[in-house]
């Protein structure tokens, strides 16, 4: 698992699910923007399966999010079949993570 950053720009305001397109900061290789779903959770772990999330998924936690429009959030990509978000008191990702799923 490899984390970068990402732009992320919801499609709805930040409170609500739905969706963001996410646009990946250097030094990730590709900065293709690309629209992932965009869910609020309660505080980790979780797993994101590529069999749900073909491409990925966006997490909010539900009690903090981000403060702009577009948000910086941590980005984790893998090409497993499946990526494991840990988020114990919002530590590693306060207002959100971004978790990439690659061929």
């Amino acid at each position: 698992m490899t984390e970068y950053e990402a732009e992320v720009a919801p499609d709805q305001p930040w409170p609500e699910d739905g969706t963001a397109n996410v646009t990946p900061q250097q030094p990730y290789p590709s900065t293709s923007t690309v629209g992932l779903p965009l869910e609020h959770r309660d505080e980790g772990p979780i797993t994101i399966l590529k069999s749900e999330y073909p491409s990925g998924l966006v997490i909010i936690p539900n009690d903090t999010p981000p403060d702009q429009d577009p948000a910086i959030l941590p980005r984790e990509v893998s090409s497993e079949d499946s990526i494991e978000i840990t988020n114990s008191r919002h530590i590693h990702w306060p207002t959100g993570i971004v978790a990439l799923v690659t061929d």
